[in-house]
């Protein structure tokens, strides 16, 4: 429990450039295409509304790493914290 608090304490303290109301979700707002049917005529609509922008693939932009020890040494070297991910079960979620 306490490395948790930890990590929320120091990531509530690190400094951040504050992000205008709303800029989160500016491009939320996308329409979807008028038809509500797949077709060969508005297939590309669809796609491109389907494939997420740019700003919702910024998560790829992180630096993750898929080794807990060799993560461990390079926070130490850049004095900064580690979130450590972790889960029980099946991935998709399925029992």
């Amino acid at each position: 429990m306490f490395p948790l608090l930890l990590f929320l304490v120091q990531a509530a303290l690190a400094p951040q450039s504050p992000a205008p109301p709303g800029a989160l979700f500016q491009e939320a707002a996308r329409a979807a295409p008028i038809s509500q049917v797949v077709g060969a005529d508005n297939l590309e609509e669809w796609a491109s509304f389907i494939r997420p922008s740019d700003s919702e693939r910024k998560f790829e932009d992180i630096g993750w790493r898929n080794q807990f020890w060799p993560a461990v040494l390079e926070a130490r070297a850049l004095g900064r914290p580690i979130l450590l991910w972790t889960m029980n079960g099946h991935p998709l979620g399925c029992t």
